[in-house]
């Protein structure tokens, strides 16, 4: 376990703290799951384990990590931004390459996921790295066992879709965030998706040869990464898909202010928490439905950020 851990545990059920000594442990691993009444839950689990999204192939180091970080423009705006010290959530870490990324600073970083393949995989670089501000945990988005109001920042990436009900996920995290905190949350949008819908279902009927199709197996990327982009993208047992006017809503219904997204607001000169105006429905739809021609959207397959601040 790192060091230092200032944020309590509490079990969702019963409302008070537990004593490290009392967690489960695999390799190291607090193992605090606590299933719900879902079969996805469980299914998405067992997925990931074989999956491992995304691996560590071509990664020997804390460097090599952050050179990564570097040449993404929004993650390194989230480097930029999240204040020194700050307390971190990222909900559904996989293999902890954002979490670990992002550990500078005094951040204190503390990363879930369903998968203990995936923790593991993230386990191994930070023992290598000697790295002490990543606290990990086996953890459900839908049980999760922190105190309410504990986070300056809250990420989940690519998550909140491969759950059985994305909205009380969202609320769910929400609850442990502190007043003026952050939120920042990546999913698939509902046209954005349109042509990896397509592909999908080509692969689907005239099968995996046809994965051809998917620029990425072309590219000059190692094996070990193709084979879990593709698990990831098209073998997925589950999926949703959504829009801004959606998660806007989202916002309003758990007191969130919006402040930016990605691609819609123009954010390569400017601060992601930075407000911006919400632009109005007409506008906005114009936008999504051109997602679909965006050559980067269609490289990662269909991808929105909203980020918001709760007010109280």
């Amino acid at each position: 376990m790192p060091e230092k851990m200032t944020i309590k545990i509490i079990h969702p059920n019963s409302k008070k703290e537990i004593n490290p000594n009392e967690y489960n442990f695999f390799e190291n691993i607090p193992d605090l799951f606590l299933g719900d009444d879902s079969s996805l839950t469980n299914i998405q689990m067992d997925f990931y384990n074989d999956v491992k999204f995304p691996n560590y192939d071509n990664l020997s180091n804390f460097a090599s990590l952050l050179d990564i970080l570097k040449n993404n423009e929004f993650t390194k705006k989230l480097d930029d931004e999240i204040p020194m010290g700050s307390k971190v959530l990222e909900a559904g870490c996989g293999t902890g390459q954002l979490s670990i990324a992002l550990s500078r600073f005094g951040r204190q970083m503390y990363s879930i996921d369903l998968s203990k393949g995936s923790l593991i995989e993230a386990k191994k670089f930070i023992d290598i790295n000697s790295i002490n501000s990543v606290n990990l945990f086996r953890m459900n988005i839908f049980n999760l066992f922190f105190e309410e109001n504990s986070f300056d920042v809250i990420i989940s990436n690519g998550v909140l879709h491969h759950t059985y009900d994305p909205k009380l996920a969202f609320s769910k995290l929400v609850k442990v965030l502190k007043p003026g905190g952050i939120i920042i949350i990546g999913l698939y949008h509902r046209y954005g998706r349109i042509l990896q819908k397509i592909r999908q279902k080509f692969i689907k009927l005239f099968g995996d040869n046809f994965r051809f199709l998917d620029g990425r197996f072309r590219g000059n990327i190692s094996n070990k990464k193709k084979y879990a982009w593709f698990l990831d993208q098209y073998k997925n047992p589950s999926e949703t898909t959504h829009t801004y006017s959606e998660i806007l809503n989202w916002f309003k219904s758990e007191n969130i202010e919006f402040l930016s997204s990605v691609p819609f607001d123009e954010y390569k000169e400017n601060k992601i928490f930075k407000k911006n105006k919400i632009q109005n429905k007409f506008k906005i739809f114009k936008k999504e439905i051109l997602l679909p021609l965006n050559l980067k959207q269609i490289e990662e397959g269909g991808f929105f950020i909203m980020i918001g601040k709760k007010l109280s």
